[in-house]
């Protein structure tokens, strides 16, 4: 029932995408087909998650900042969407337990790594969250970066825009942890969590609109 659900509401924001926004996705092709990996995304509206859902050919799981699921009925409509609840506030171990075993299932995860929506549509530093899940899991990342949702629907607006939004994919990779890595504590194993937070946003920027 859940997974028809699932379907249903993702069938609903592709058509919402493609006819209200005049969507396109590119490079959907360099989604791995089957097996774990990390969607990782530049986040500037509340538009982002559903949107990149669509994009995504499979069933993917998302990060929700906690607060969001106070409401019974946002509750269940939240993790009807495969959404997880996480503190951005603090360090989540269940949250972040969760993940890593969505991912040893074998599912696909969609984080932002900059935590939370950017408030003036730039790249943010990311945090060191998406790092640690990268690194324990050891499970290709794809980078994803969409254009016009700051314009569709800016913080602070009640209706979204008609405004055109495009998603483009990067190619899929594997961060090369240091052979040492197991034995790494305090601030030399957040210094790779960082790092490799900084790579995901290299390739998060490099990523550039197929229309200006």
């Amino acid at each position: 029932m859940r997974q028809l659900w699932y379907r249903f509401c993702r069938f609903l924001y592709r058509v919402y995408f493609y006819l209200y926004h005049r969507g396109r996705v590119y490079n959907a092709e360099r989604l791995p087909a089957q097996g774990a990996f990390i969607l990782a995304g530049n986040h500037v509206s509340f538009l982002d998650p559903p949107f990149f859902g669509l994009a995504c050919q499979r069933e993917a799981f998302f990060m929700a900042r906690d607060t969001l699921f106070r409401n019974p009925l946002a509750n269940w409509v939240l993790r009807s969407w495969n959404c997880v609840p996480i503190s951005r506030d603090r360090g989540d171990i269940g949250a972040m337990r969760t993940v890593l075993r969505m991912l040893g299932e074998g599912k696909a995860v969609l984080m932002f790594p900059e935590g939370t929506r950017s408030e003036n549509g730039e790249l943010q530093e990311a945090r060191a969250g998406i790092g640690m899940i990268a690194a324990r899991a050891n499970v290709p990342i794809v980078p994803m970066r969409i254009f016009g949702t700051d314009r569709a629907l800016p913080r602070g607006a009640n209706f979204p825009h008609p405004a055109r939004v495009e998603i483009k994919f990067g190619e899929p990779f594997l961060y090369p942890l240091p052979a040492e890595f197991e034995k790494l504590r305090g601030d030399a194993v957040k210094a790779v969590y960082l790092d490799i937070g900084r790579e995901i946003m290299q390739r998060i920027a490099a990523l550039k609109p197929q229309t200006e």
